[in-house]
């Protein structure tokens, strides 16, 4: 999934976003930015949480092409495509995917139904592109057919090329475009879990994604034998996935993450009951990875430990505000996909350097300065607050999914940004 980009950003990068956390005000940047390309799209998905968000067209190329250079002078880093719609659903989508590419500025991130994903676009992708996230969202073509509201030969079209990518990934000796298979699991598809699990080792996907689906009529919700028995199924497949291949399980329903965490405690007891040499025999006898596969876990685990230990109490705030933006297809900018319809600009009016250091992202950034120096004290003020919300400065199940998910796993800079925060 999306890291934001965080792995390109330099030293001196890092540096001028802590001191403009500090001191309230932007150094340097946008470094990474997500780019609306269309907000049309090619189905019709019953869920879709930003179907009420769209217009009805695509950014022009040659307003694309300009950005593209501005991105490069402003030094971006990175971009991700997404969307209200399907990005893939540009009219000049190859010109605007060898657009990026002749640039330089990598995709880290592209999420697609894949559908429009056919093989001189799988191309390009494969030389500019570091992830493909596929939202997939079910195990079978009548299921997929029904959530998404279309043709269910869609399904064995975006199988196809999915298989494709990775097959020609593989034939080029590249490394890239890792593939995310993204599951919307709700009421009526809970029950394929272990069929969605097995489809994505199927198709070798890198990573699979369990997510839930939100703003649903109270009678489309689970019930609580629902849960539980969805909860059973998640640990058939997290036990024999070890969580090398499944990344994230949430759910937008209810707050899950603690059965998660009583199941991950389970599931953990139960292999350290093994002793050392049945856990090693048990791993050399799995046939469904590669010894490449099981050392990179073990190398994996030992650094997600390794950033738990070490930044155990550290302050983890938003700095969006700081280091990416959102370009949408009408030209808004707005500061992430959760605030995709707070306005701090606009790039048919104003060049992208503009929007950054304009007014709106300036108030933005002073509205984060003092939710930072707030802490535990700060709320959400109606009058004074123009563009974040509440969960932009809350805690536990209330916390913004992505305030720091990007950045935690740099605990140099964690451990810097949490000594230079205003107070």
């Amino acid at each position: 999934m999306s890291e934001l980009g965080w792995k390109y950003l330099t030293a001196a990068d890092k540096q001028e976003i802590l001191r403009g956390v500090r001191d309230g005000v932007a150094y340097g940047g946008p470094y990474h930015v997500e780019i609306h390309p269309a907000d049309r799209c090619n189905i019709e998905c019953f869920f879709c949480s930003t179907a009420t968000l769209r217009g009805t067209d695509e950014l022009p190329l040659t307003r694309l092409e300009e950005l593209i250079a501005e991105l490069k002078e402003c030094g971006t880093r990175s971009i991700r495509l997404s969307g209200g719609g399907e990005p893939l659903f540009h009219r000049k989508v190859k010109d605007v995917l060898q657009a990026i590419a002749d640039s330089g500025i990598p995709i880290e991130n592209m999420t697609t139904n894949a559908v429009l994903m056919g093989e001189e676009i799988a191309s390009i992708l494969i030389d500019c592109c570091d992830q493909i996230t596929v939202s997939l969202n079910t195990g079978d073509a009548e299921t997929y057919a029904s959530m998404m509201q279309t043709p269910a030969r869609n399904f064995d079209r975006v199988l196809k090329n999915v298989r494709h990518v990775i097959e020609e990934r593989t034939r080029r000796k590249s490394a890239t475009p890792k593939v995310n298979l993204q599951f919307l699991v709700w009421r009526d598809n809970f029950r394929t879990i272990p069929r969605m699990y097995a489809l994505a080792r199927e198709l070798g996907a890198d990573s699979i994604i369990f997510n839930g689906l939100s703003f649903l009529k109270p009678e489309e919700k689970m019930s609580e034998a629902e849960i539980a028995e969805m909860l059973r199924l998640y640990e058939e497949v997290v036990r024999i996935d070890e969580l090398r291949r499944i990344t994230s399980i949430e759910s937008f329903e209810s707050d899950i993450r603690p059965m998660l965490a009583e199941m991950s405690a389970r599931l953990d007891a139960e292999r350290r009951a093994r002793n050392p040499l049945a856990r090693l025999i048990h791993l050399a006898a799995r046939r469904d990875l590669t010894l490449r596969e099981k050392l990179a876990h073990r190398r994996r685990v030992a650094e997600m430990r390794r950033v738990d230990r070490e930044t155990a109490g550290l302050d983890e705030p938003c700095i969006i505000g700081w280091h990416s933006m959102l370009v949408r297809t009408s030209g808004m900018v707005a500061p992430c996909c959760i605030l995709q319809g707070a306005p701090l600009g606009n790039v048919y009016k104003q060049s992208l350097r503009d929007v950054w250091l304009g007014a709106g992202y300036q108030q933005f950034r002073a509205e984060l300065s003092r939710i930072m120096k707030a802490g535990d004290d700060w709320s959400l003020d109606a009058s004074g607050d123009h563009t974040v919300v509440a969960m932009c400065g809350g805690k536990g199940s209330e916390v913004c999914p992505i305030k720091s998910f990007y950045f935690r796993p740099d605990v140099g800079f964690m451990k810097e940004l949490h000594s230079s925060l205003p107070r």
